[in-house]
């Protein structure tokens, strides 16, 4: 196969992946991030069986790197609880026993971390040649024949084999690709913040509740990352400060049982983070031409499944591999047609979990709670088999 140029729109956790798969098959990438540089990038990530699968495939020295920097599930002293708000169990979630079933463990990561490694792993001397350009926002894309190429806002224009839409929810590219497709607001917001580990369940936890559902995950040995998702109006905790959001949430879900509330009270304000959720109708399709997406451009989704990192994993590890294989047409029609089938499932599975978590409607969540506690009675529910047995 000839050599080949790839550009990739957007510097985040895919885009920087991408780079790095790339290179490691002898492709060259030129990525383009709108920031001036990378920062705080977010609280955590949790990385389950499919997502580290997926970063042992795109660079096995990646892969070694994570799991350095993170708390892997190997590592819990106790199996993680699933909570009603009130404290009453419901549900075990037997973490150590998944690299045993799934082939690899779950890891705990704070999102600025994983996003270091790959910047490492991006600028790690190689024949293969990556650059990453900072105040590049991709503003348009285009593709003619065998070429591709990107216009930057600053009127600069760049051409090469491919151009790869990484760029998030509010995806520049999805609308050169699909149309007019908008994302739509799921009705919750998250807060999400990094916290010291509490007395009790410090390896992490989840609470289901009225209107909302906490899960926190350990990162390292004295601290542990956490995302709230509460039921509110568009634009409203996101506009708020960061203090007044910590309290108000405080004050909302103070009488949830411990440790909810110590976890939250924890969080220094320089670490939460608060972003309206939304997802968008699966898109007929992934690709035009020589232009394609990935992530949340190709499938934003939910936080209820805690897939939305892992999802842009296998579709980087999936799309390198394809094209170390293919010409790029045959390469991104196998692309678009195995990931688009997995991905789209998956997004309008979280669509529905988000309805059922998020209710305010006591007789449903009732039904809810007895939906988690009969999955004490099955070896392999939905979560466990259809997403961490997948290998790219």
């Amino acid at each position: 196969m000839k050599s080949i140029k790839v550009l990739i729109a957007g510097g985040g956790i895919g885009g920087l992946a991408l780079a790095v798969a790339l290179r490691e098959r002898g492709i060259s990438a030129e990525v383009f991030e709108r920031a001036k540089s990378f920062g705080n990038t977010g609280s955590g990530v949790e990385l389950t069986p499919n997502g580290v699968k997926s970063v042992d495939r795109i660079s096995p020295r990646l892969g070694s790197a994570v799991r350095a920097a993170g708390w892997s599930s190997d590592l819990h002293a106790d199996d993680m609880p699933i909570m009603s708000w009130d404290g009453k169990l419901l549900k075990s979630r037997e973490v150590g026993n998944f690299p045993a079933k799934w082939g690899a463990p779950m890891i705990g990561i704070l999102r600025a971390e994983l996003h270091r490694l790959l910047v490492e792993a991006v600028h790690r001397p190689g024949p293969t040649p990556v650059t990453v350009h900072h105040q590049a926002a991709v503003v348009a894309a285009s593709t003619s024949g065998d070429t591709a190429s990107v216009r930057l806002a600053d009127g600069r224009t760049v051409t090469g084999d491919l151009v790869v839409g990484a760029d998030g929810v509010r995806s520049t590219l999805r609308s050169v690709v699909t149309g007019d497709v908008q994302p739509r607001y799921l009705g919750f917001t998250s807060v999400r913040g990094i916290s010291k580990r509490p007395a009790q369940h410090g390896d992490g936890f989840v609470f289901v509740g009225p209107g909302g559902h906490f899960f926190a995950e350990a990162c390292d040995e004295s601290r542990l990352f956490w995302t709230a998702t509460i039921n509110a109006p568009e634009h409203s905790w996101p506009a708020k400060p960061a203090e007044q959001a910590r309290a108000d949430l405080l004050e909302l879900w103070g009488g949830w049982s411990a440790p909810l509330s110590e976890t939250v009270a924890s969080c220094d304000l320089e670490d939460l983070v608060v972003t309206d959720v939304h997802d968008c109708p699966p898109l007929k399709r992934w690709h035009t031409g020589r232009l394609v997406l990935l992530g949340d451009a190709a499938h934003p989704i939910g936080p209820v499944l805690g897939q939305g990192a892992n999802m842009a994993l296998e579709d980087v590890a999936s799309l390198a591999c394809l094209l170390a294989e293919n010409d790029v047409p045959a390469a991104l029609r196998m692309y678009g047609r195995v990931r688009s089938q997995r991905a789209n499932k998956i997004v309008q599975h979280s669509r529905l979990l988000a309805r059922l978590g998020h209710t305010t409607n006591p007789l449903v969540g009732m039904v809810r709670d007895a939906l988690i506690k009969s999955m004490k009675r099955r070896e392999d529910t939905y979560r466990d088999k259809e997403l961490f047995s997948y290998s790219p």
